[in-house]
């Protein structure tokens, strides 16, 4: 009886513990509507959830974390983190820009910051149109047949394994499918899901979602959703094959695009 005490006791330490490590709360509007899809980023672990449809939130921060709130046509807004924010729920209520003026055109001041600075100088529209035009023809697979290299049968040597079961080939077959399952897919936590993001800005051609008009917010609250709804960190971190990452990115942004839709 002892021994089941002091495990409840433990498991309630641990538990409460836990707990005290995530921030909950509401993001609402000036007139107390939910808001959602708000980007919510702690600073300091650069970590960044969504708000749900219903403007609530969970976020794991420490006290004395800065969390902000970002979400367009809201101005910013920023949260220092106390105890008292560990034992009730984080209410916070956004401000709407004042003024949307998208006529008016500000002038680009760089920061001094080359890899900062690139993001904002988007390429001409032609540009983007011929990189497009050259993506699609490089992966339309080639409609005549190449001629293929032979040996002709006077020169070649003699066929051992003709008859033969080919040992080579069944070893190489039992090695794949043991090497498979030695390797299944895990789910991947937090830092590798944010290194395969970085992993993604860096090496994949973002013009098509930046000629839409995205910015860096955007294109963040995109691939957090891409990775939910296709799993992409989960499969390709660890084999980072461009050309499937592009394919199932532009499949998510055709179902992105229809919620945001039906949200608006």
């Amino acid at each position: 009886m002892k021994t089941k005490l002091l495990l409840i006791f433990f498991l309630a330490c641990s538990i409460s513990g836990f707990s005290q490590s995530y921030i909950f709360g509401k993001v609402k509007s000036e007139l107390g509507n939910e808001i959602f899809e708000t980007i919510i980023i702690n600073t300091r672990t650069d970590e960044k959830v969504l708000s749900d449809k219903d403007g609530n939130f969970m976020i794991a921060a420490k006290p004395s974390d800065e969390l902000r709130f970002v979400k367009s046509g809201y101005d910013r807004f920023d949260v220092r983190i106390s105890n008292e924010n560990f034992s009730k729920p984080l209410d916070v209520h956004l401000k709407r820009v004042p003024y949307l003026i998208p006529e008016v055109e500000i002038a680009f001041q760089p920061t001094g910051n080359l890899k900062k600075d690139s993001k904002t100088l988007d390429p001409p529209k032609k540009v983007v149109a011929l990189n497009s035009s050259l993506n699609a023809y490089m992966m339309t697979p080639p409609s005549e047949v190449g001629p293929k290299l032979t040996t002709p049968s006077a020169f070649q040597g003699q066929d051992y394994s003709a008859g033969h079961a080919n040992i080579l080939g069944i070893a190489k077959a039992i090695f794949g499918l043991v090497k498979k399952k030695a390797n299944p897919l895990t789910t991947a936590n937090y830092a590798e899901t944010q290194q395969f993001f970085a992993r993604i800005k860096l090496e994949l051609d973002l013009s098509f979602y930046t000629s839409q008009g995205w910015d860096e917010d955007e294109i963040d609250r995109f691939l957090i959703y891409a990775d939910q709804t296709y799993q992409l960190a989960k499969k390709y971190r660890n084999h980072f094959n461009i050309s499937k990452i592009s394919t199932e990115m532009m499949l998510a942004y055709k179902e992105y695009v229809k919620t945001r839709k039906t949200k608006s």
